[in-house]
């Protein structure tokens, strides 16, 4: 199934600026957890930027994305800035998941899959090559200790972005039961409040 998928991702979501500033924040967040979880000197050198001076990023010539700017401007201290790899790792999974995501059909067939973060990171390592970003790296990467944080990034990316469709599939299908199940709901709650 991951091969199917992978041959049908078209890479047709490019993430916009406040998109860019979110997957930013979020992969810095993934990369503190991973180091957190590895305790890994070596690990923390290739996920975590620890320069201060940053320089926005940009992806895209025609775009101004200023995740970097952003990061400041809410950081009290206690944030980690992504390294390149981690941020563009972040990306390239956004936007794979981005095209799950809008397509009905793909959507349908990784949802009947046993283990959809499994599943996920299959279509991942099909996908990921060394020259997806021009001059910057986005394939396998392991710390010199064997820890593979390619895995250990896109498991964790992948809870943030699951728990989001998760959201929206239940709230659709809430808006799809109607205000009249609504108040059945509601009476019923009530009824056995009171009771």
């Amino acid at each position: 199934m991951a091969d199917t998928i992978a041959e049908s991702i078209t890479y047709s979501h490019w993430p916009s600026a406040s998109d860019a500033n979110v997957i930013f924040y979020v992969s810095g967040a993934v990369a503190r957890a991973v180091v957190r979880a590895t305790k890994c000197d070596k690990c923390r050198l290739l996920l975590i930027n620890d320069d201060s001076a940053l320089e926005p990023l940009e992806m895209d010539a025609t775009l101004d994305y200023s995740s970097t700017l952003f990061l400041d401007s809410v950081n009290r201290g206690g944030l980690a800035r992504p390294s390149d790899y981690t941020f563009l790792l972040a990306v390239h999974c956004w936007r794979v998941f981005e095209d799950i995501r809008a397509s009905a059909d793909l959507q349908r067939q990784f949802l009947v899959a046993g283990c959809q973060r499994s599943l996920f990171c299959k279509v991942i390592d099909r996908l990921t090559t060394y020259e997806m970003y021009g001059n910057e790296v986005v394939g396998d990467n392991f710390c010199t200790a064997g820890h593979d944080l390619k895995l250990l990034v896109v498991n964790r990316f992948f809870n943030c972005v699951a728990k989001n469709l998760v959201k929206e599939l239940t709230s659709k299908a809430g808006s799809e039961c109607g205000p009249q199940s609504k108040r059945r709901k509601i009476a019923k709650l009530q009824s056995a409040i009171h009771a």
